[in-house]
């Protein structure tokens, strides 16, 4: 995809103009102190969510002890990460109570109990721009105080598997930043470091996750939002395959639907991945699970291993070599694991990754923002925002911006886009086939400091090309950096084999270990 001259000098202008504006930005780091969470005292914390759902049916523990013991450590963390915008703890008690209740009166066996309820007595936690009813369905806007009337389809299916439902997390505006901050909660920090920010748009699930505040919750990801905060705060996620989860009571949303399911969709976080399966079972649309087959047992050694290093994207960053050490070690281990050795391949289109995706992403029209039409009303946001006069954010006020000059693009330069992305992927799911899984990089480094996600925006066309593309993808924490910080590869594979990246994420961590909050 090459560039016209003139294209390449902006792009190289305004990113060393960034730089330049970050200058005293990185002066002022120097003298930050940063704070880590408080270690995990409580062992009823450490239990994976299948094993609390076990034990609460074979009586040897309550789901009010389990909902409490979150309840206290979400109050115990939550002053440091401020990952919280609305909270049920009275009414998730009541919730704990009658899961109980349950388990001592019902009749049925502990097997079809399992079958009937999978997620019995289970706290779970949900993101910010998904419904629960009676609670503020804001996404992050000050200036909206809509309290969902209804549950999210989702979260519907979680609560009729038992599912406590806790809080809804914190979330960037409108869900538009790789970052998490607001103007009606303020900003959320990662829990290994507070100075460093947990990831965007799912980034209060996973610093809840990562702190041992939350064991399982629902994100939803349109480009990398499930994802990179998944891999900057060492936990499990999963986008799964268009479709396969309701997008209904998800806000903000669009009315181009059909466009829409492709490239977005909701789907689990966890801290143990096994239950990244066990929540998608209970959230995917019935009429998508005989596809899923997510009963079915994988054989990891027959799966094909497809992997590379690094895309070198045109305008992100290089990948770091502590992540691509991360990669090597995983592509070691299924080495020595499968029977057909790791296949290291040259994707020259993935090279243009940031650029595809956002593109496609941009052009999806209807999307629910600020703006009326293509990003009406955008520049005059954007001199409030400067005079300090604004109520949003400026990445929520630039996306309006971007798809007001989305016309400054060529119809031709778009057409070829489509073309570029279309080869990619039938290229992608050649390779792969039935049995193939594509691994590479999540993010080309650990987390950013706060407030980088401008200076570093190209660096999410690793993630958000796999919207475009329409693949399901499993984020997996795969160690620390030296700073002390998760690192994370992303699985990828065909169309509705998500049951393929879900049992290599539970063969890494049975590996390398997986979330480690010490």
């Amino acid at each position: 995809m090459p560039y016209p001259t003139t294209l390449k000098v902006i792009l190289w202008t305004f990113k060393t103009c960034v730089e330049i504006c970050y200058l005293p930005v990185h002066i002022i780091r120097l003298f930050k102190k940063s704070q880590k969470c408080p270690s995990i005292e409580d062992k009823l914390l450490l239990l994976s969510a299948s094993e609390v759902a076990e034990r609460i049916r074979k009586k040897q523990v309550t789901s009010v002890s389990v909902v409490g013991a979150y309840i206290a450590r979400i109050n115990e963390v939550n002053p440091l990460i401020n990952a919280v915008i609305e909270d049920r703890f009275e009414a998730a008690l009541q919730d704990a109570e009658r899961a109980d209740q349950l388990v001592n009166n019902s009749k049925l066996s502990e097997e079809e109990m399992k079958e009937k309820y999978p997620l019995l007595g289970v706290p779970v936690t949900i993101k910010g721009s998904i419904a629960v009813a009676g609670m503020i369905n804001s996404s992050g806007r000050k200036d909206r105080n809509v309290k969902a009337e209804s549950d999210a389809v989702c979260v519907k299916y979680a609560k009729e598997a038992g599912a406590v439902v806790l809080l809804t997390s914190n979330v960037p505006e409108l869900c538009m930043n790789w970052e998490t901050r607001n103007k009606r909660v303020g900003r959320t920090a990662n829990p290994y470091n507070t100075c460093r920010t947990p990831g965007g748009s799912s980034g209060g699930e996973a610093s809840l996750m990562a702190s041992g505040a939350s064991l399982i919750g629902i994100g939803s990801d349109i480009a990398g939002s499930l994802r990179l905060p998944a891999h900057c705060c060492g936990v499990w996620g999963h986008k799964p395959s268009p479709r396969v989860v309701s997008c209904t009571g998800h806000y903000p949303d669009c009315k181009n639907r059909d466009e829409w399911d492709k490239v977005f969709t909701l789907g689990p976080m966890a801290r143990y991945a096994a239950d990244l399966k066990l929540l998608l079972s209970v959230i995917a649309e019935p009429g998508s699970k005989p596809e899923l087959k997510l009963g079915e047992t994988v054989d990891v050694k027959k799966i094909k291993v497809y992997y590379v290093e690094d895309p070198q994207c045109s305008l992100g960053n290089r990948v770091d070599t502590c992540v691509i050490n991360a990669l090597h070690r995983v592509v070691a281990h299924f080495d020595l694991v499968c029977d057909w050795r790791c296949a290291k391949v040259e994707m020259s289109l993935m090279k243009y990754c940031a650029e595809l995706s956002y593109i496609r992403l941009l052009d999806v029209d209807d999307i629910e923002n600020l703006f009326e039409g293509k990003g009406e009303g955008s520049y005059t946001e954007l001199f409030h925002f400067l005079g300090g006069q604004s109520n949003h954010e400026l990445t929520t006020i630039l996306y309006g911006v971007l798809r007001r000059n989305l016309h400054l693009i060529p119809p031709k330069s778009i057409n070829k886009v489509y073309r570029y992305l279309d080869k990619l992927r039938n290229d992608l799911i050649k390779m792969l086939g039935n049995d193939g899984v594509f691994i590479m990089a999540t993010s080309p480094s650990e987390a950013s400091w706060h407030g980088d996600s401008i200076r570093k925006l190209f660096n999410c066309g690793y993630l958000s090309i796999f919207n475009a593309l329409g693949l399901p993808v499993t984020n997996c924490p795969i160690g620390m950096s030296r700073n002390g910080l998760p690192l994370g590869i992303q699985v990828v594979a065909s169309p509705n084999l998500d049951r393929l990246t879900l049992s290599v994420a539970e063969e890494v961590e049975r590996a390398f270990g997986g979330w480690n909050f010490s």
